[in-house]
């Protein structure tokens, strides 16, 4: 499976969204996935009910919302929580927006990126072709999303004015990519660049180290490790298990390489090790974006938690089942950037089984907010369609699977985020209470 989410999207009219802008991004995506057709067509019905004049519904909030109700009626199931009204009138859609938000709390983005360095990415001269596969990816999604500049446009100041003041997140973490064998032997994303989020924004931001792997050397792992948190200020880890050496990945479970770094995190004071589970794209190895080696490791470092990143989609329930068979666990942890994001716009019966799977059997505690953005644009879309999700009662009743009641989604959408990185709470200049980073 390729990560190119677009081949979901084939009729993605690409470039003709702004990505700046809350709700036309996921409003497109809606309209060009697996059930187009029949949303498109129950949301032309919509545009003439609206108080906007047709062109500008589409572009609105109030288009987002018909975007959810046209998947209601498509499939015949209730999916998300929104009314007729909603898409006619502004007045009653900010009603209960205000209202749900109120419900749902603050929001934590455990999974955002920048893409970019200053020195570009040139075939054969600083990327391998397996590197620039890959920035080519993100460049193409981020051009078909409306960034002009691609990978360019996804940097420190957008970050900024896109996800952090654009949108209702309250606190990003944001992720390193690394990779560096493929990159001129500098990681894809450097730290040097990543560490300017955090400058920039240092009560909103929590940074994450990465480009490390034990196949470049334990030691010189274990010395990358020490100088990102006394250097930079690290909080956590994000690492992919597999990578561009040529073994070509490793596990979270191997005593001779990577217990060394989980020691040393113990030494560092950093409890929290992400890494990307799922979505096992382009040349990498699939079997290393599979979750089993978590079951040893968070057995042994009972002290750490680990997070599957993208929840492991689509191997989701072998990741739910190392804490379904062993409900004493309560260091694993997952987050679902884009794994909610491609399957709620396009397959929301597949969306609802991994939520459902997620909290029946990790906990209601234990999944976390993500959006993978700038990848996706502005995340309110999909904070908003999350805040709207629900599972219906016909795969509820089948399935077992708890509803994602406003105080799971307040879990989800910041509250666990919050407890893991032991962040406090205070009123921000909107009036409400929002989380602070604050790590000294």
């Amino acid at each position: 499976m390729e990560l190119n989410f677009l081949n979901h999207f084939k009729s993605f009219e690409k470039g003709q969204v702004n990505p700046w802008d809350k709700y036309q991004p996921g409003t497109a995506f809606f309209r060009s996935g697996n059930m187009s057709g029949q949303v498109r067509a129950r949301m032309d019905e919509m545009s003439d009910k609206s108080e906007l004049p047709r062109r500008e519904f589409f572009k609105s909030a109030l288009g987002f919302t018909g975007a959810m109700l046209a998947v209601n009626a498509a499939t015949g199931m209730r999916f998300f929580d929104v009314s007729e009204a909603e898409a006619r009138e502004y007045a009653a859609l900010e009603e209960v927006q205000g209202s749900i938000r109120g419900k749902t709390g603050y929001v934590i983005d455990m999974h955002t990126h920048v893409c970019t360095r200053d020195e570009g990415y040139i075939e054969g001269v600083n990327t391998t072709t397996q590197g620039m596969w890959f920035v080519d990816l993100l460049d193409g999604l981020g051009k078909a999303f409306g960034m002009e500049n691609g990978t360019s446009d996804m940097n420190v100041e957008n970050f900024g004015s896109m996800l952090l003041d654009g949108s209702e997140t309250d606190v990003a973490v944001f992720n390193p990519f690394g990779f560096r064998e493929d990159y001129g032997g500098i990681d894809m994303v450097p730290m040097e660049y990543q560490a300017r989020v955090k400058q920039a924004y240092p009560e909103r931001t929590i940074m994450m180290a990465g480009g490390l792997t034990p196949n470049q050397g334990v030691s010189e792992t274990l010395d990358r490790l020490e100088m990102f948190v006394k250097d930079y200020g690290a909080s956590g880890l994000k690492l992919y298990t597999f990578d561009s050496t040529p073994a070509k990945g490793w596990w979270f479970d191997d005593e001779e390489r990577a217990y060394p770094i989980w020691e040393k995190c113990r030494e560092l004071g950093i409890k929290n090790i992400g890494c990307h589970k799922g979505i096992p794209f382009g040349q990498f190895m699939a079997r290393y974006a599979h979750a089993e080696d978590f079951d040893k490791a968070c057995d042994d470092f009972l002290d750490l938690n680990f997070i599957a990143f993208h929840s492991a989609w689509p191997y989701h329930n072998e990741l739910a089942a190392l804490k379904g068979f062993k409900p004493q666990r309560n260091n694993l942890y997952c987050e679902i950037g884009s794994t909610f994001a491609a399957t709620v716009t396009s397959r929301p019966i597949e969306c609802a089984h991994v939520m459902g799977t997620l909290v029946r059997d990790l906990g209601a505690d234990y999944v976390m907010w993500g959006t993978d953005s700038l990848l996706w644009g502005n995340p309110q879309w999909q904070i908003d369609a999350f805040r709207r999700f629900r599972i219906p009662d016909e795969l509820i009743d089948g399935h077992g699977y708890p509803q994602l009641t406003d105080e799971v989604k307040a879990k989800i959408l910041g509250g666990n985020a919050a407890r893991m990185w032991g962040l406090e709470t205070a009123m921000n200049d909107q009036g409400r209470e929002a989380p602070v980073v604050d790590f000294g």
